[in-house]
């Protein structure tokens, strides 16, 4: 709690950030946070083991044996819980978490998911210095996308120590002694069971100290239902019950992993515990585990010109009147190349830029040439490819904008509608193109506008087009083949003039946006089962709007909806998982004299980006920060430029 109470102390954007997280955590308490995970999630861990001596260089063994304690313990598969008290035994539960070394380093690169290095340090205290490789550590990898678990020699007698969500990225995860991790090598009793780190993973997932951190008093609170109130940290192997704080007759739930006892006395999470954990990773670590297995995905939405690949951090692409291609950035503290400029990348386009990240440090950007053939250029981490001004032709003759998504990383899925306006698609494997460099799989339709494509699981697509009769049509991809058919597709209804806009906040959970022909905003939502209101009905939801929807999820059962009105200002509502804001067919205005679509990125819960044209050619932004509009309700910050197409 050292560093919790110091990041409180130093830093005012983590204490907002803390109070965001509580207060959606209480909603998914209340019973009005939808879960946006089904099945189980698989965290990807890299572990960086950082040495003094010989002995504190532990064995890979030794590290494979402290993941398999972290399995069986969050997913209730350890044997000891059967030896919970008879009061205590029914609250116990599976949290419905895995992890896994992992396979992919930051650069797509394979890993072993452990990196190691000696230090001079003789011992680490909670300052995080173990954290940084200028002060004798190791870099964490970013946050968004794997728990950093650093394993080194502490001193103080400090077993271990984490870092709550809401922190900064870079000493993001959890430390834990050498001798206190996994149950081989160095590990030592009583702390050699691997529960050292079972306990700080569940700080890292929003877990409290099972007596609320007030003493030894009884005013505190670890914000869980179910496990009752104590006087205090127990330590040792206390015997059943341990009364305190008028808890009797059953006591304290010692045996709680949130407790101080030692190992072999610790063996249970609460139902109420999973809860606020499940709140966790649908919130604040929303981004974790988007490498797991089936079904554990969190969702990947449709390309865009504006994409954010980790927190804090957002690339900006746009076409200049001279059908080039230029980038900005957003690195956390100030724009790239500066406020106005932008980064000159080549090409002639004759599209919308579209970029997509499958990982931290890793853009893929795609555009349309001026002989229709499909261009792709990437960002590895250090460079360009296959130069700063260079593109990867990928062939086609291609009409309008392409689409592209990422499942999982080094997963490419790109769709274009060609000049039949039929839809074509092709997809990167990790190795190479599918069917071919520049061949497509042919996927029938008569398309009017831009295809839209989301997934919303790992080798799951869904993907959207409006049809000839201005209907919604829809085709799927489960993973084995296409649904209803390769050429096929489902009719959804409608009378439609723009583009379908769609968004997933979970598995098998799908929303989509169209404008009617009588200028409104229309939905229609597929809730795992069924298409709601019906499989050709729509809700209306109000408005006389210009051009294409913009949608984004920042979290389970959270929609932002963002328009055009007649009088080119932005307009927007948002679904709170109970009602729409400002009402069904209201819309909160947001200013500006706006001459493009508008486009929105969430890097984060409670965080909104949005980025339209103005009269002057320019780009201009504004920020939703958790509290309020930034510059103001009806401002904007000028990011400068002549853009052609965005």
């Amino acid at each position: 709690m050292d560093v919790h109470r110091r990041l409180l102390s130093d830093d005012p954007s983590y204490a907002h950030a803390r109070d965001d997280i509580e207060n959606m955590t209480l909603l998914y308490q209340e019973g009005r946070g939808m879960a946006g995970r089904a099945g189980v999630t698989r965290i990807p861990v890299v572990v960086h083991v950082v040495w003094n001596t010989p002995a504190q260089n532990i064995s890979d063994e030794q590290i494979a044996s402290q993941i398999t304690v972290l399995n069986r313990d969050f997913r209730r598969a350890n044997p000891d819980v059967e030896t919970t008290p008879a009061p205590f035994l029914p609250f116990t539960a599976d949290a419905r978490v895995e992890f896994a070394l992992a396979t992919l380093d930051p650069h797509g690169a394979a890993t072993t998911g452990i990196e190691r290095r000696q230090t001079s340090v003789a011992s680490f205290g909670a300052d995080d210095a173990v954290k940084s490789q200028a002060s004798g550590g190791l870099d964490a990898w970013p946050a968004a996308s794997w728990l950093n678990i650093w394993v080194c020699q502490l001193g103080g007698g400090l077993l271990g120590y984490a870092q709550f969500p809401g922190g900064p990225d870079e000493t993001d995860g959890v430390v834990i002694l050498q001798s206190a991790f996994g149950t081989t090598g160095t590990a030592a009793p009583p702390f050699h069971l691997g529960r050292t780190a079972t306990h700080e993973v569940g700080h890292w997932l929003n877990l409290n100290h099972i007596w609320g951190d007030d003493g030894t008093g009884c005013t505190g609170t670890d914000n869980v239902d179910d496990t009752p109130n104590q006087g205090g940290p127990n330590t040792g192997q206390p015997p059943f019950p341990q009364l305190s704080c008028n808890n009797g007759p059953h006591g304290d739930m010692f045996m709680n992993y949130m407790d101080y006892v030692d190992d072999p006395a610790m063996f249970m999470f609460t139902a109420g515990q999973v809860t606020r954990m499940q709140a966790c990773l649908d919130g604040p670590r929303a981004a974790i585990g988007s490498g797991g297995g089936a079904g554990t995905l969190a969702p990947h939405n449709s390309s865009s010109p504006v994409v954010a690949w980790g927190a804090n951090r957002l690339d900006i692409f746009v076409i200049g009147t001279d059908h080039a291609l230029y980038h900005k950035a957003w690195d956390g503290a100030a724009w790239q190349p500066s406020v106005t400029g932008y980064e000159a990348q080549g090409g002639i386009c004759l599209s919308a830029p579209q970029a997509v990240a499958w990982g931290p440090e890793r853009l893929d950007i795609f555009v349309t040439g001026n002989d229709s053939a499909l261009y792709h250029k990437w960002w590895n981490g250090s460079a360009w490819g296959p130069s700063v001004d260079g593109f990867e032709s990928l062939g086609g003759l291609c009409v309008g904008d392409p689409r592209a998504v990422s499942w999982g990383p080094n997963r490419l899925d790109v769709f274009v509608v060609g000049t039949d306006r039929a839809l074509y698609h092709k997809w990167w494997n990790g190795t190479a193109w599918g069917p071919s460099l520049t061949g497509y799989e042919a996927m029938g339709g008569v398309c009017l506008g831009q295809p839209e494509v989301v997934s919303w699981g790992e080798n799951r697509l869904d993907v959207f087009v409006i049809g000839a009769d201005h209907a919604l049509y829809h085709k799927w991809w489960d993973g084995a083949a296409w649904g209803p058919s390769l050429t096929g597709y489902e009719r959804l209804g409608g009378v439609c003039l723009s583009s379908p806009r769609a968004v997933s906040w979970g598995p098998d959970r799908l929303d989509v946006f169209v404008t009617g022909a009588d200028g409104a905003l229309y939905h229609k939502a597929w809730d795992g089962a069924a298409w709601l209101p019906s499989a050709d009905g729509f809700e209306r939801l109000g408005g006389v709007c210009v051009g294409e929807v913009e949608a984004v999820a920042w979290a389970a059962n959270r929609l932002d909806v963002f328009v055009i009105g007649t009088d080119s200002a932005l307009y927007h509502k948002a679904w709170n998982g109970a009602a729409w804001l400002p009402s069904a067919d209201g819309y909160e205005r947001l200013g500006g004299l706006c001459t493009s679509r508008p486009r929105v990125v969430s890097w984060g819960p409670d965080r909104l980006d949005v980025f339209v044209l103005g009269t002057n050619g320019a780009l201009f932004h504004k920020a939703w920060d958790g509290g309020a509009w930034q510059p103001g309700v009806d401002g904007f910050e000028e990011l400068g430029g002549v853009v052609s197409c965005f």
